[in-house]
């Protein structure tokens, strides 16, 4: 018979940063580590039930070092943000740090199992009872649970991770995940060690710990969405990138093209069956849809010039089922980023927050790159001016601007989509046209978003009002 232990969290949250990530990178470790397992089992030992022997302790510890199979229940993942002043907030200029609070939101009394494919004897049996049950937190301690060591127990609405050999075969698709655990025969003198000791001692991992795979086997199925009757198509939804050390802007068309290749793995087949998808810009048959009413992947970017999160833009509303799938992304990764990033929905509604306001002077914050050359004898600013003309007459934008030219650097900013580049595709997956920053006067206001010319629906000639 199995082994079981299981957590229960009556505030329905669990916080736990994995080994070797800051806590302002936004990472949850799910599932947990083997290694957190066996040090909150020693720690609740030590100032909990002291009075357990020392060798049977010792010895249930070293059975349960064989990483288990975790069953977590369904959740998803969030953060909190915290500002605190930091040594330059003096002199009556503010000046504040953040700090992420990432933790997985399940449902109040949902339950984290982990189980061992062997049975105890009954003193080990009763020892883990024992600790299990006086167990206060699991992670950090705003996970508040409570444990408990069943002879029975059966997942419920539980994705399952199982632990890899050196030899498992693990597919292209498969979600995986890396945990601390630890080797047989344990060393408690690792496990006991304090982390702030062991990079003092020039170790990025304790003595006597490795690193082990585990992967997820199917995942759950997404829960069906309550719709109120009527409810809108909505025409904007915001990310936010959760994590520090945020992407600079000229990477912007990377993480934009990663976000419509996340939102179509969400979509799955259910884009081919429809006469058309707005997330894809595709009709079923594969042809491109025309007229820009289509979604437009846009960044977010911030007045440090980096990359802040990123909007979908529907200017005729996303449909409910696109919506959703859109909406359950979390991690952008791929071949053309090192570390994947996570992103969290911060709004769904019916505009694109600052890009809608009218305003008669719109200012590019991404480089325009003209989608057709100058005719000859045609002045570069000439063919610009007609090229913004064009560009806007095509989203019914029928007042002409004066153009003017910013001096500003645009070569160092990614012109093509990556994943273009890696299919070699010449249309999209170039950077051989020269682009400019501008500045666009119009005689009356314009409401937005405006994003024109080449790669538009990706967020290059994105202009942003300018401030009144």
């Amino acid at each position: 018979m199995p082994t079981f232990l299981v957590l229960t969290f009556p505030w329905g949250r669990y916080h736990a940063t994995p080994w070797g990530r800051h806590v302002n990178e936004g990472a949850v470790e799910i599932p947990p580590s083997p290694w957190r397992l066996l040090r909150a089992l020693y720690a609740v030992w030590q100032t909990r039930v002291p009075e357990l022997s020392e060798d049977v302790v010792h010895g249930l510890l070293n059975e349960l070092a064989a990483p288990p199979i975790f069953h977590v229940p369904r959740h998803e993942l969030s953060h909190t943000r915290h500002y605190y002043p930091d040594v330059a907030h003096r002199n009556g200029k503010g000046s504040v740090d953040r700090t992420l609070d990432a933790f997985a939101v399940m449902a109040r009394g949902a339950s984290l199992a982990a189980e061992w494919p062997f049975e105890l004897n009954d003193e080990h049996a009763a020892a883990l009872s024992r600790l299990a049950s006086s167990i206060p937190y699991f992670g950090r301690a705003d996970s508040l649970c409570t444990g408990s060591a069943p002879a029975q127990w059966t997942p419920n609405d539980h994705e399952t991770w199982v632990p890899l050999d050196v030899a498992t075969t693990v597919d292209q698709d498969a979600e995986t995940s890396t945990v601390l655990a630890a080797e047989k025969p344990l060393r408690l003198d690792s496990l006991t060690a304090r982390p702030v000791d062991i990079r003092r001692g020039g170790l990025l991992f304790p003595s006597g710990s490795r690193l082990v795979g585990y992967q997820r086997l199917a995942p759950l199925p997404a829960p069906r969405p309550r719709r109120a009757p009527g409810r809108p198509e909505p025409k904007a939804i915001r990310f936010t990138i959760a994590q520090s050390g945020l992407p600079p802007e000229t990477d912007a068309l990377v993480y934009t093209d990663l976000l419509r290749q996340a939102a179509l793995h969400k979509l799955g087949k259910a884009r081919w069956e429809r006469q058309h998808s707005m997330l894809s810009g595709k009709t079923a048959a594969g042809e491109p849809l025309t007229g820009h009413r289509h979604a437009h992947y846009l960044p977010v970017l911030t007045s440090e010039r980096r990359l802040g999160g990123l909007m979908v833009w529907v200017p005729d509303g996303l449909p409910h089922d696109e919506a959703d799938a859109l909406t359950r992304v979390m991690e952008l990764n791929g071949r053309t980023v090192r570390r994947a990033v996570r992103v969290r929905v911060d709004a769904v509604g019916d505009s694109a927050a600052g890009l809608c306001r009218p305003s008669r002077e719109w200012v590019s914050v991404t480089p325009f790159t003209p989608t057709r050359y100058p005719k000859a004898k045609q002045s570069w600013h000439e063919f610009l001016n007609a090229e913004i003309a064009r560009e806007l007459s095509m989203r019914n934008i029928t007042v002409e601007p004066a153009v003017e030219i910013i001096d500003r650097d645009w070569r160092a900013f990614r012109r093509y989509r990556p994943s273009a580049r890696l299919r070699q595709n010449r249309s999209h997956g170039q950077a051989n046209r020269p682009s400019e920053f501008l500045r666009l006067r119009f005689d009356e206001p314009v409401a937005g978003p405006v994003a024109l010319g080449h790669l538009s629906h990706f967020g290059l000639g994105l202009f942003t009002p300018a401030e009144e």
